[in-house]
């Protein structure tokens, strides 16, 4: 009996720690992995040949939730790297206040300068494309640019179709899911999506990635309405998501070709 209580404990300790972890994703497995699958559409057959060389497989969507999986991971100094930036409504990225632990930009430029390095070893050079490809679709998830008072939407409960929720988990999971698309389906209705005219695709400024996502960010919770949301909300803001995906794949694939076209072959086998 008492064996039988520890197997209930650590299926119960399994239970919690994932459930902690689904509220940090950017964008759910399937929206990571669409935006890798427009992203892979993309890349130049160079920038193929590196990632390949690097990570076994030039196929993105083998990566897209890879920075998300490590959080499980006690003991490994990557479950604590954020994917997020905090800052207020009326602020920039640069007039923010910045996070002393460092934020999703800070991390960015942490990963390029290791894939770019040249005393960087192959598995460091590797764990930082797989980071560079998770936290550029993050960057375009509204709750990942949030407040830090409410912990980017986490604290804000809300109901999903008559179920208790979150803000943040709505924008990572519950509009996504409501589509009931796999990724590569969701990859095919994301790039058919409608796309604001203004928006260059191929910009490739982390800063002004986040910017503009907070502009969006802004706009959701100017909406939170009563928080009871179902079908109205779903077709009220699913386009967003669809276009945010859409840009985050275009943006990821030029980025990548971007980020390691200075890079050797030689040095990534």
């Amino acid at each position: 009996m008492k064996k039988l209580h520890k197997i209930q404990a650590l299926f119960l300790a399994l239970v919690l720690t994932l459930s902690f972890n689904l509220e940090a994703l950017g964008w759910g497995a399937n929206g990571h992995r669409a935006i890798a699958e427009i992203a892979n559409q993309q890349l130049d057959k160079s920038t193929k040949k590196k990632i390949e060389a690097l990570l076994g497989d030039s196929y993105l969507p083998l990566y897209g939730t890879y920075a998300d999986d490590v959080r499980s991971e006690r003991g490994n100094p990557l479950s604590r790297v954020p994917h997020y930036v905090n800052m207020p409504f009326e602020k920039t990225y640069e007039t923010s206040d910045k996070n002393e632990q460092g934020d999703l930009v800070t991390v960015m430029n942490d990963m390029i300068s290791t894939l770019k390095a040249k005393n960087a070893t192959k598995e460091e050079k590797a764990v930082a494309l797989k980071f560079i490809i998770h936290l550029v679709a993050d960057a375009h998830q509204p709750m990942h640019v949030g407040l830090a008072d409410d912990l980017g939407g986490n604290k804000v409960d809300v109901k999903w179709f008559g179920k208790e929720t979150n803000l943040h988990r709505v924008w990572d999971t519950n509009i996504i899911e409501s589509t009931f698309l796999s990724y590569m389906e969701l990859a095919r209705f994301a790039e058919s999506a409608e796309v604001n005219s203004q928006i260059d695709k191929r910009e490739i400024s982390i800063v002004d990635w986040i910017d503009e996502t907070h502009e969006y960010t802004k706009l959701i919770y100017d909406n939170l309405g009563d928080r009871n949301y179902g079908y109205d909300y779903f077709h009220q803001f699913e386009p967003l998501v669809m276009q945010q995906i859409n840009v985050a794949g275009y943006r990821l694939g030029n980025f990548l070709n971007d980020v390691m076209k200075d890079l050797k072959l030689s040095d990534l086998k």
